[in-house]
């Protein structure tokens, strides 16, 4: 499996899947919040929601983009 990116339900910090399984624990380093993995829907414990997976799922062009406009920030830091 591909590496996914997903934002925490509880805190909004992402969270790095490298392994997905149904029954997988996944733990939010940030606010400890227990999520379990489940036919493509993350069971959050703390609240007893249900979220689709899909909807949490950061999108990578938005790291592409904000990481250029740091290249070009550091670049044009230097010129004063």
């Amino acid at each position: 499996m591909a590496v996914k990116i997903i934002k925490c339900p509880s805190c909004g910090e992402e969270v790095v899947l490298t392994d997905l399984y149904d029954g997988m624990e996944i733990e939010c380093n940030l606010c400890n919040s227990i999520m379990i993995y489940n036919e493509g829907k993350l069971h959050l414990l703390d609240t007893n929601e249900e979220f689709d997976l899909d909807e949490l799922e950061v999108e990578e062009e938005k790291f592409e983009e904000e990481e250029e406009e740091f290249e070009e920030d550091y670049y044009f830091e230097g010129e004063y």
